[in-house]
This record gives structure tokens, sequence and C-alpha cells, in this order.
């Protein structure tokens, strides 16, 4: 099988578009919160729908878990800023985290270069030594956190009722949304 290599010649577009991404998971996450969870009562936000057998909760968790063990990776560190949260029902906490993870991602991304992006990091999960390419994980953040967000969406619709919400990330790449 042909070994197939990465075009770093136009890196700087590459690293742009992967800044964009990165502020798009940001801006969506918390347009997700205020939009659809903030409105939420707790029973709401705690309630197990049957075709999903999930919660609000436990998908947001899973969302921002994704996103710091990503960064984890990204960085090569045991943990990022932030207190490490169980699955709890408290939604300020979770905000928190949110916000901190909010944080560390830009930072890391105001100092994203070519080299940072293109290069691999090794780690190990479920006692499987992998590796992949910075960009492969940051793809992974975006990929996840927008098919958690629209579990996040869909669960709302069944406890509450939809959110008013569209699919915004064309819209974002292209600058038809500023925020």
């Amino acid at each position: 099988m042909e070994e197939l290599t990465l075009e770093t010649e136009s890196s700087a577009l590459n690293v742009d578009f992967a800044r964009k991404l990165i502020r798009f998971n940001s801006w969506e996450n918390q347009r997700v919160w205020d939009l659809a969870i903030v409105p939420l009562t707790d029973d709401q936000f705690l309630r197990e729908v049957a075709f999903m057998r999930s919660t609000v909760a436990s998908v947001c968790h899973r969302i921002i878990d994704t996103e710091s063990v990503c960064l984890q990776r990204i960085l090569a560190v045991s943990s990022v800023p932030g207190e490490r949260l169980e699955d709890t029902a408290d939604r300020a906490a979770m905000a928190a985290r949110w916000i901190s993870l909010r944080q560390a991602w830009n930072e890391f991304a105001a100092h994203l270069d070519g080299e940072m992006l293109f290069s691999k990091r090794e780690f190990e999960t479920e006692g499987d030594r992998r590796e992949m390419h910075v960009w492969q994980l940051v793809f992974d953040v975006i990929y996840q956190g927008t098919s958690r967000r629209s579990q996040v969406l869909r669960l709302v619709a069944e406890v509450n009722q939809p959110a008013e919400f569209d699919l915004s990330l064309l819209q974002h790449l292209t600058g038809l949304l500023r925020g």
C-alpha cells in the first residue's frame, strides 16, 4: 500500500482553518449552553430519555471529557486547567469547567503553528499505544462536539421544547456569523 504524506507547504492556511474550527467549537458550545441547557429545570437536565438512554447532563459530560482528553494528548500533559468533573448534576460546576476548557483551547490555538499542527502525539488508550497527528485530535474534538451537541438538542426537544437553533458551521466558517 502506498504511503500517503501530508502536504505542509500550505500549513498557514491549515493553521488558520484549525483555529477557526476551535473558535467555532467554543462558540457553538456556548450557544447550546445558553439557548438549550440554561432554560432547563434540574429535572429536565437529569431526565433520562428512553430512546437514547441518556440525559442532557451525561451528554454534556461526554463533550467536556472529549475536549479535555484530546487537549491533554495534544499538550502531552496529565491534566488541563479546571477541576475534573465526575457525573455531577451541578450545572454551575459544569459551566465553570467548560469556561476553563475554552480558555485552554483558545490559548492552544493562539500558539498553534504548522509544525505543531502536523506533529504526532503518542498516548495510551484502553491499554493500546496510539499515535495521532495534532490536526487529527483537533478534528476529533470538532466532530465529536458537533455530534454530541446534536444529541443535546435532540434530548432537549424531548424533555422541554426544541431550542431555536440552526446548523451554523458553514455560516461560521464562511464568515456570515460573527461572534
